[in-house]
C-alpha cells in the first residue's frame, strides 16, 4: 500500500492526525501540568506556612496574655511589688547603694539572701509554674528598679536593671512587651540546660499608668513550639522555623548546626508577606524545590520576627506529573498501533462509496434529490445510503411538524425560564439571608470572648472603686460602662437567637424610657454631624410588651437613617422623635414617629425600602438590611412599621399594641419570630 492511493492516504492521514494531537498533548501536559502542579503545591505550602505562622502567633500571644493577666493580679503580684518599692529610701543614690548591698548578699548565697525574696509571692509563682506543666522553666518578678522581688527558683543574679528585657519595657512607656529570641542552654536567668525563650511584661500601679515592676517568664523552646515538628507533608515534607537573621530555630530533619541555608533562599524566606517559590538549593541537599514561607506577624514586638519555611523533596513533589507522563506515553504507543489498524479498515470501507454519498447529500442540500443512491457494498455504507433516502423522504413531511413543535417548545421554554428565574431569585435571597445568619452568629461568638474579659475587669474596677471611695461621678461612669457592656451582651445573645431562629421573650416596657435611651446614644453622632435632635414624648403612651434591646435596635436604626438623610442638605438638620397613644380598630396602640427635615424619599423607591439588601447609600456606607431587619422585629412584636413622605422630609412610624389593663401583664411572655420572606 502506497500513499499515492486514496486508501494509503487515508491510513497515513489517520495516523498523522492521531499522532500530532498526541504529541501536542504530551508536551502541553508536561508544561502545563508542571506549572499547575507547582502552583498547586506552592499554594498549598504557602497556606500551610501561613497557618503554621498563625498558630505560632496565637500561641505566643496567648502566653503573652497569660503573663499580662498574671502581672495584673492586684493582691498576689501587684501588692508585694508595691511593698518592695516602698522599702527603698527616698534618695536615688541611697536606693542604688541598698540594691548593691542586696546584690552582694545574694551573691554570697546565705540565708540572708533567701530572705530577700517575698516568700508568699514566690510560692504563688511556683504554684503557677507547676500548674502550667513542663513548658515553664521559671518565673521572676522585679520591682521598679529592676531588683528581684520573687522567683520560682534562685536566678543567677539579683539585679536585672541593666538587662535588655528590662530596658525594653522601660523604654516602651509601659506598653512594650519583650519577647526574646532563642536563648542557648545555660544562658538564661535560671541557667537551665534546655534552650528557652523569655516573655516579659510590665506591672502597673492601681491606675494602670505607672510601671512599678516587671515579670519575666522563661519557656522551654522545644516544648512551646513542638507543633512545628508535627507538621508533615507526604513522606518527606516538613516545616521549619527561622529567625530574621537566618538562624534556624526548629527543624525536624537536621540539627541546626548542620543547616546550610544559601543566601538567595534566605532572601526569599525572610519576606513580609506569605508566598512560595522555587529554590535552586533548599539547604537540605535538593535542587529546584517548591518551598512555601510566611512571616510570624502580630506578636506586637518590633525587631523580633520569625519565619515559617515549608519544603518537600522534589522527587515526591513532582511524582504525580512524572507518573502521568509515563502513563500518557504508554497510552500514546498503544493509540498509534490502533490508529494504523483502524486506518486500514476505514480506508477500505470508505474510499469507494464516499463520493456517492457526498453527491447524494449535496443533492439533498440543493433540493434536487430524485431517487435512492446506487451503493451496493452490503455493509454500513449501503445502510447509510438507504437511511439517507428515507431521511430525504421524511424531511419534507417532518418540516411542518417540527415547526409546530418548535413553536410549542418556545412557549414552554419561556414559561420555564420565567419560573426558574423567580425560583433562583428566591433561592439566592434565602442563601444570602442564611449566610447573614451564620455571619451574625460567628460575630456574636467572637464578641462574647473579649466581652467576658471586659465585664470581669469592670467588676474588678468597681470593687477597687468602692474600696478607694472614688468620687460619685467616676462611679456613675463605671455604672454607665457596665450598663452598655451588659447591653452588648444582650445584643449578642439576640444575634445568636436570630441566627438559630429561637423565640423572642417579651416583657412589659415603658416605651418612653426606650426612646430616651436611644436619643442619649444617638446625640453624640448627631452633634458630630451638625444635626439637632428634638423629643416630643407624650406621658400618655401606654405600656407595651416587647424586647427592649431589639426595640432599641429599631429606634436607633430609624434615628441613624434620619441623621443620614438630613446631613449635608444645605440647612440645619433636625430629627424629631414623637410618642403618643392611638386608638384604631377599637384597640389601644402606642406610636413612635421619627421625623426629619431632609429631602424625603423618591416615590419610585418608596415601595422597595423594606426589601433585603436594598440601599440608596454609597458603596460601603450601607448593607440594605437595616429597615428589613427592623420590619421583622416590629412584626415579631405584632406591630407595624411604616415609612412615608411628610410635608417636609420623611416620617417613619412604629405602631405597637398596648397592654389593655394591669391584670393583662404576664410575668413573662414570648412568641416565635416570624420572617417577612
Amino acid at each position: 500500500m502506497t500513499v499515492h492511493t486514496i486508501r494509503g492516504r487515508i491510513v497515513l492521514a489517520i495516523v498523522v492526525v492521531g499522532c500530532i494531537p498526541l504529541l501536542t498533548c504530551l508536551i502541553l501536559a508536561y508544561v502545563s501540568g508542571m506549572r499547575s502542579l507547582r502552583d498547586v503545591i506552592g499554594g498549598n505550602f504557602q497556606t500551610i506556612a501561613a497557618q503554621a505562622a498563625d498558630r505560632v502567633t496565637m500561641l505566643v500571644q496567648g502566653e503573652i496574655q497569660r503573663v499580662r493577666l498574671l502581672a495584673s493580679a492586684p493582691l498576689r503580684v501587684r501588692q508585694p511589688v508595691e511593698l518592695a518599692n516602698r522599702s527603698y529610701p527616698g534618695e536615688p543614690s541611697k536606693a542604688i547603694v541598698l540594691i548593691q548591698e542586696r546584690a552582694r548578699t545574694w551573691e554570697q548565697g546565705t540565708d540572708a539572701a533567701a530572705r530577700l525574696l517575698n516568700t508568699e509571692l514566690s510560692r504563688f509563682l511556683l504554684e503557677t509554674k507547676v500548674r502550667d506543666g513542663d513548658k515553664l522553666v521559671g518565673i521572676l518578678v522585679t520591682d521598679r528598679h529592676g531588683a528581684l522581688v520573687a522567683a520560682t527558683s534562685e536566678p543567677d543574679h539579683y539585679f536585672f536593671g541593666d538587662e535588655l528585657w528590662w530596658k525594653a519595657i522601660q523604654n516602651g512607656g509601659g506598653e512594650q512587651v519583650y519577647l526574646s529570641g532563642l536563648t542557648a542552654g545555660r544562658g538564661g536567668s535560671f541557667r537551665t540546660p534546655e534552650e528557652t525563650i523569655d516573655v516579659a511584661v510590665p506591672i502597673f500601679d492601681d491606675h494602670q499608668r505607672i510601671v512599678i515592676g516587671a515579670i519575666k517568664v522563661s519557656y522551654r523552646f522545644d516544648t512551646l513550639f513542638g507543633m512545628i515538628n508535627q507538621i508533615r507533608i507526604g513522606q518527606t515534607g516538613h516545616a521549619m522555623l527561622f529567625s530574621a537573621d537566618g538562624q534556624p530555630l526548629i527543624c525536624p530533619i537536621l540539627p541546626r548546626q548542620a543547616h546550610r541555608i544559601p543566601a538567595p533562599l534566605m532572601t526569599m524566606i525572610v519576606s513580609d508577606d506569605p508566598g512560595w517559590g522555587i529554590a535552586e538549593d533548599d539547604g537540605h541537599g535538593a535542587r529546584d524545590t517548591v518551598v512555601g514561607f510566611a512571616p510570624v506577624r502580630g506578636l506586637g514586638v518590633p525587631g523580633n520576627t520569625w519565619h515559617v519555611f515549608v519544603r518537600q523533596e522534589p522527587a515526591e513533589s513532582y511524582a504525580p506529573i512524572r507518573d502521568q507522563l509515563r502513563n500518557l506515553a504508554i497510552i500514546g504507543l498503544v493509540m498509534i498501533g490502533l490508529l494504523w489498524a483502524i486506518g486500514r479498515y476505514v480506508a477500505t470501507r470508505i474510499a469507494h462509496p464516499i463520493h456517492t454519498l457526498q453527491a447524494g447529500v449535496e443533492a439533498i442540500s440543493r433540493g434536487t434529490y430524485g431517487g435512492p443512491l446506487d451503493i451496493r457494498t452490503g455493509d454500513e455504507f449501503e445502510e447509510l445510503a438507504t437511511a439517507v433516502h428515507r431521511m430525504a423522504e421524511k424531511l419534507n413531511a417532518s418540516h411542518a411538524e417540527m415547526e409546530a413543535l418548535n413553536n410549542d417548545l418556545t412557549k414552554r421554554v419561556e414559561e420555564k425560564t420565567t419560573e426558574v428565574t423567580r425560583q433562583m431569585k428566591q433561592l439566592h435571597l434565602s442563601e444570602r439571608l442564611a449566610t447573614l445568619g451564620k455571619v451574625a452568629s460567628g460575630i456574636a461568638h467572637e464578641i462574647n470572648n473579649p466581652l467576658g474579659i471586659m465585664l470581669n475587669r469592670i467588676e474588678c474596677i468597681e470593687a477597687e472603686a468602692a474600696e478607694l471611695h472614688l468620687p460619685a461621678e467616676v462611679q456613675r461612669d463605671l455604672l454607665a460602662i457596665r450598663s452598655q457592656a451588659d447591653r452588648i451582651s444582650r445584643i449578642t445573645k439576640s444575634m445568636l437567637a436570630l441566627s438559630h431562629g429561637s423565640a423572642t421573650t417579651l416583657k412589659p416596657i415603658d416605651l418612653n424610657c426606650v426612646l430616651r435611651s436611644c436619643v442619649d446614644i444617638a446625640r453624640e453622632r448627631a452633634a458630630a454631624e451638625g444635626v439637632r435632635i428634638e423629643c416630643a414624648l407624650s406621658p400618655d403612651v401606654p405600656a407595651i410588651m416587647g424586647d427592649r434591646d431589639r426595640l432599641e435596635t429599631v429606634v436607633l436604626n430609624l434615628i441613624n437613617n434620619a441623621i443620614d438623610a438630613v446631613r449635608g442638605c444645605g440647612h440645619e438638620g433636625v430629627v424629631t422623635i414623637q410618642s403618643d397613644r392611638m386608638r384604631r380598630d377599637r384597640e389601644e396602640w402606642a406610636t413612635v414617629k421619627v421625623i426629619d427635615n431632609g429631602p424625603g424619599i423618591p416615590e419610585d423607591i418608596l415601595g422597595h425600602i423594606f426589601d433585603p439588601f436594598f440601599t440608596t447609600k454609597d458603596v460601603g456606607q450601607g448593607t440594605g438590611l437595616g429597615l428589613f431587619l427592623s420590619y421583622g422585629i416590629v412584626a415579631d412584636h405584632r406591630g407595624r412599621l411604616e415609612v412615608a413622605n411628610g410635608e417636609v422630609g420623611a416620617v417613619a412610624s412604629m405602631i405597637l399594641p398596648a397592654l389593655k389593663t394591669a391584670s393583662d401583664v404576664p410575668q413573662e411572655a414570648g412568641w416565635n419570630m416570624q420572617a417577612k420572606y
